[in-house]
């Protein structure tokens, strides 16, 4: 009577086999995430029938059980190219929804594989690079029936850097994938430039304590406001660097308009003193706004 109160001994009890259906007895119960319960003798690979227990990834879809190289070949991504599944250390490229391997990421055509940066098409036949795009599109107007609707060029993308298989995007369980990211980029008000131009110029590496105080004055947070810092310090350096060069540039430029500059001529070294004033300037200044009163 103890053992029927307890209600670990009680759950035990009444616990189902998924795979047979019958109780189970034994001492020993294979639960799979989150609550499946099976003999020992009946979870096994619905594939290969090879038995999948504590030592082992066991995969679960549609009802049916799988060991993970099973599951991996019926339901993981693979190359759009060779058809070969990726390993988790492996990187690809991705064209639209299809996935390749770097090797695969080639042109149907010539063979020329394509990297970062390539301008290529994706049809129906594989990867096209631009080159031969542009003969397909030209050859498929010529062949063309001249009463029949013009189909529009299929549009060329730009090769994007690779990416690891690791990422969530290439797990076997995402059916959706997006076509590109977004990133999210944050529009800063005139206060808020103000604000934190007004901290920059008192200090361009603000301390924690400091950055805690801007979220509050701002509303930013505090991921935007370390990014801008990072942002305007870079900015800075590149300016330091470009104006350096122009000074040491200006005598040169003087010195040639003297020797060759005739009556009427235009002095280049004039041109070159005012391009530090034409230099572009946008909401994210380079140089601190003066403190308002």
């Amino acid at each position: 009577m103890g053992d029927m109160g307890d209600p670990q001994k009680k759950k035990r009890l009444i616990s189902l086999c998924v795979g047979c259906g019958n109780q189970i007895h034994d001492q020993y119960i294979l639960r799979v995430s989150p609550d499946l319960e099976w003999h020992a003798a009946c979870l096994k690979c619905a594939e290969c029938n090879q038995y999948l227990d504590e030592t082992c990834t066991c995969f679960v879809r549609d009802g049916k059980t799988y060991c993970k190289r099973d599951y991996i070949r019926l339901y993981g991504i693979k190359c759009a190219k060779c058809n070969i599944g990726f390993s988790k250390n492996d990187f690809v490229m991705r064209a639209r929804s299809k996935v390749y391997h770097i090797e695969c990421f080639r042109c149907v055509a010539c063979s020329h594989q394509l990297i970062p940066g390539d301008e290529f098409a994706l049809r129906e036949d594989g990867l096209f690079c631009r080159a031969d795009h542009d003969v397909v599109e030209r050859a498929s107007l010529r062949s063309s029936d001249p009463l029949s609707p013009l189909h529009p060029a299929r549009p060329l993308q730009m090769a994007a850097e690779p990416i690891s298989a690791r990422q969530p995007a290439l797990r076997p369980h995402v059916h959706k994938q997006p076509e590109k990211t977004t990133r999210v980029r944050t529009v800063l008000n005139e206060k808020q430039l103000h604000t934190l131009r007004t901290c920059y110029a008192a200090n361009p590496r603000p301390d924690a304590l400091m950055k805690e105080q801007l979220v509050e004055m701002t509303g930013l947070s505090p991921r935007v406001i370390r990014v801008w810092f990072q942002n305007k310090r870079c900015k800075d350096k590149k300016r330091s660097i470009l104006m350096k060069q122009l000074q040491q540039q200006q005598p040169n430029d003087k010195t040639v308009n003297f020797s060759e500059g005739g009556p009427g001529s235009n002095s280049t070294g004039s041109e070159v003193d005012s391009m530090s004033s034409q230099l572009p300037d946008t909401p994210n200044s380079m140089v601190a706004s003066p403190i308002e009163a």
